[in-house]
């Protein structure tokens, strides 16, 4: 319960903040394998979550937020699927 209480709590700063940052968590070349992966996260985990595709390829990363420091505690979580993502600086565009 208190876990998923952490949870929602992250997840509303991401859901309402404006974007600075940003985990990078894979590239691939087929969405259903990505969608699998991605499938392994708690669902907490996986509101914030988010895809898109360019170029043939599949990128995942998580919703953008001003908040680093959740980001740097939610870290290993995401590294726990995808050991080579990291943290970072959004593009504003």
């Amino acid at each position: 319960m208190l876990r998923t209480l952490f949870f929602v709590t992250l997840l509303s700063s991401f859901l309402f903040s404006s974007s600075n940052y940003t985990v990078r968590l894979a590239v691939f070349k087929g969405s259903k394998s990505l969608q699998r992966a991605i499938s392994k996260y708690p669902p907490a985990l996986k509101k914030t979550i988010k895809t898109y595709r360019r170029r043939g390829l599949t990128y995942a990363y998580t919703i953008p937020t001003t908040d680093k420091e959740t980001l740097k505690k939610l870290l290993p979580a995401y590294r726990k699927v995808f050991p080579d993502a990291y943290i970072r600086k959004t593009r504003r565009k």
